[in-house]
Parts: C-alpha cells; structure tokens; sequence
C-alpha cells in the first residue's frame, strides 16, 4: 500500500475524539434513545407528507432553475468536467502526490457532492455527463437502420432489474476505493473511469433515461442523499422549500433500493475497520493478491454484519404490522428504508470530514500543474496542505455529531413510518427493534471514529 493510500484513507482516530470513548459512546447512544422517547410521547400521528408537502419557490427563481438554458449549461459543465479528470488521469504522472486527478475523484466528486446534494437537491442529476453523452449517443442510434428482427435499438428497461446495476457499480467503485492496493493510481482511476461511463452510456442509449434512475451508482447514491435537501419537487412538479424529511418520504419504496444503501453502510463499517490495530495484525505481511483478498473479504463481511443488523430488525418488526387492503402485511424492507439514508450520511460525514478538509486541498494545489510538465498555472505549484485550518477538537465533534444527527433523523423518519404501518396497539412496542438497529448502528459507528 503506498503512501499516497494511507494519506488518501488516513482520516481522524482516537486522538481526535476530546473526550473518553466510552463517554462518547454513552452521550450518542443517550441521545438517541431519548430522542426515540421523546417522539413515542409526543408524536403519535403521521405529520410527514411526502410529496404533498412544500412551500413552492418564487416564480422567477423556478423558472431560472427550468430553463432550457441552464439545463444545457450544467450539462456542459459536467462534460467539461468529466474530460479534465480522464485527460490528467490518462496523461499525467502516475502519482496522486503530483496528480490532481484521484483528489478530484476521491474528494472533489464523491465527498464534495454529498453537502452540495444536500444543498441543492440532485445536482449530480443534473450536470451527469453521461446522461449527455448517453442522449447523444441514442440519437445516433436512431438514424440506424432496424434490426435483423425488425425491432429499433431502444430498450425498454426490465422492471426485475430493478436497482442491482447501480448495487453492483458502487461495489465495484469502493472495492477501487478501499480495497485495491493503488486506488489512488491515476491510471486505475482513469481504466475505471473509462470503463464505468463506456457501460454507462451504451446502457443509456439503449434502455433511456430510466437506466439512469436505476442503474447509475453515483445518480442513485446522491439522489438519495438529494432527498434531504430543504428544496426538492413536489408531487406535481412545482419546485418547492420543505421539510428535509418530508423529502426522504419521496424516495421511492422499492425492496432493490435497500441494498444500495446497506452497501454504502457497510463500506463506511470496513473503512473505520482498516485503521484499527486489529485488521493490521490480520493484514501483517500480506500482498498483492493476498491483500486484495483479505480486503474483500473484510468488505463484504462488514456490508453482510451491517445488513444482518438490519434484517434481523427488521424480521422482529414483522409481527406487529398492519394487513393491507388484500390482507397482506406491509412490505417492511422498503417501507424503512428511508429512515437509513440520514444514517448513512451521518456515516460519510464522520468518516469523510478531515478526509475533505486536508486532501481537497490538494485538488486546488496540484491543478497548477496537472499534468507535472511544471507548469505553475495558478500560482500556487509550491503551496502545501494547510494542515491546521482544522483542529483535531472540532473534527471529533463533526464526526460525533454527524452519527448522532444522522441516527436522530433516521429515527424520527421511522417513528412517522412506524405510525402509519404498525398496529395501533403496538406503535411503541413494535418500534424497539428497529431502535436497536439505531442504537446498535450508533455506537458501531462511534466506536470505528474512535478507533476503538
């Protein structure tokens, strides 16, 4: 493992938390258990509306945010973006510490566009390249003559596919991330880049925009996350300012989508896992292909532990269901899902955070000579990190307090929930299990920022 990669994963341990372990641990899991309490007696009708609720936003601002216009201005961003990344990925050195190329990537594009999806709504959605490219590409595929059988090139997507082919990319872009011993190699960046869009587009051409919906990892992962935005549409299109978990209520209830969030989870588990003394004792003296398959095997182990909590959870809460109109008990998977998603950002956020501070810094620095020709584009080709622009005390309180705000989200989103698909008579009771799940998540997470 090179230098570059423990820099690229070297986020805050034990000395950045300002308190004891177990007092952090005893504060978060307090926190959450009288937030759930306090709900139970406070909160006992369905308040969230979904896409019902929503202040509609000024006219002006509506339609400057729907023009044709910005539309294509955003997508040429993205575009514009996407070919700067694969150009010094491709061309420049092979080295993140003189490429700005894996900084870009790790930190500019994956941890920065979860504050700016929280802020803006699903703004990955909207500069995609490969929607552009994918809608180009299917232009041209229009003017081709029909198939052998007669049919055209465009696809229907199958309803069964569901979201496994956005599941199976975020695998495969953490196992880059956090299992391959060079993921901050250009060149491994730039082969999986290539190689990510190139599927991409060619699915969008043919299957259409829905491919996009459900097939491409990062628009499902920040459209996820998108949903907590305070702007978002409402169930008739109108732009709108709104509660945030009025808009998790938005994300659509589908047994394949659970997954995608469980993953996210998991590999946030196995990330906190690889800095602890333990994984360096089972990794000691390990290499190449060895190491690559410890490290798999530690990720998937971390996303099936993260996913047992939740369907063990889950199974417990079967009992105290309600029957819908045919009789049958609601489908509970999906149906709290959503309650995850403020969970798992809280996740990133704890773990990402120092990550984003120092390192995406290094994004600004090496762009003054991004393809290491010695150039000094901007200036700045002999600045350094500023590694006290944050102190180790105010990391530690934004970790404790992203797992614990997430946790605090996620239970209220699943008390509303929990109101309208558990028997009357069994709303608290009926909720315990899924309380463990938080509290059991809370202070897992607690404990990897810990180091413990």
């Amino acid at each position: 493992m090179t230098a570059d990669h423990v820099l690229a994963h070297g986020l805050g341990g034990r000395a950045d938390l300002p308190m004891p372990t177990w007092l952090a641990l005893f504060a978060g899991v307090l926190v959450v258990l009288v937030s759930f309490f306090a709900l139970a007696a406070l909160w006992t009708e369905p308040k969230l509306r979904g896409t019902g609720a929503g202040t509609p936003l000024p006219a002006g601002l509506a339609r400057v945010v729907d023009a044709r216009a910005t539309r294509v201005a955003l997508r040429a961003v993205g575009v514009l973006l996407l070919a700067m990344l694969l150009a010094t990925a491709w061309f420049g050195t092979d080295s993140s510490a003189t490429n700005p190329a894996a900084t870009w990537f790790y930190v500019w594009f994956w941890v920065a566009l979860v504050p700016l999806s929280l802020a803006l709504g699903p703004i990955w959605r909207q500069l995609s390249p490969l929607r552009t490219l994918a809608a180009a590409l299917r232009a041209g595929l229009q003017v081709l003559p029909p198939l052998r059988d007669g049919g055209r090139w465009r696809r229907a997507l199958p309803e069964r596919v569901g979201y496994w082919p956005a599941t199976i990319g975020l695998l495969a872009f953490l196992w880059l991330e956090l299992v391959y011993a060079e993921s901050d190699s250009p060149r491994a960046i730039a082969v999986f880049v290539t190689a990510y869009a190139l599927v991409h587009v060619v699915a969008g051409a043919v299957f259409g925009r829905r491919w996009f919906d459900h097939g491409e990892s990062f628009e499902v992962y920040f459209g996820l996350i998108a949903a907590l935005s305070p702007f978002g549409r409402r169930g008739d299109g109108a732009l709108v300012l709104r509660n945030p978990l009025d808009g998790l209520l938005t994300i659509e209830r589908s047994h394949g989508l659970t997954p995608v969030v469980l993953v996210v989870l998991g590999s946030t588990a196995f990330d906190g896992l690889t800095r602890l003394p333990l994984w360096s004792d089972v990794t000691e003296g390990s290499s190449g292909v060895m190491l690559a398959l410890l490290g798999t095997a530690g990720l998937a182990a971390a996303i099936i532990a993260i996913s047992g909590i939740y369907t063990g959870g889950i199974w417990l809460t079967r009992p105290y269901l309600r029957r819908n109109a045919d009789g049958q008990a609601f489908e509970p998977y999906s149906a709290f899902a959503h309650a995850l998603v403020p969970i798992m950002i809280g996740y990133t956020v704890a773990h990402y955070f120092s990550f984003a501070v120092f390192q995406g810094q290094a994004g600004l620095l090496l762009a003054s000579d991004p393809f290491g020709l010695g150039w000094n584009l901007f200036g700045m080709a002999s600045a350094t990190i500023d590694y006290t622009v944050v102190g180790t005390t105010t990391i530690a309180f934004v970790q404790v307090a992203g797992i614990v705000v997430g946790h605090i989200l996620g239970v209220t989103s699943a008390h509303d929930r929990a109101i309208g698909v558990l028997r009357t008579n069994y709303v608290k009771v009926g909720q315990y299990p899924m309380l463990a799940v938080m509290v059991a998540y809370t202070a897992t997470g607690i404990a990897l920022v810990a180091g413990v």
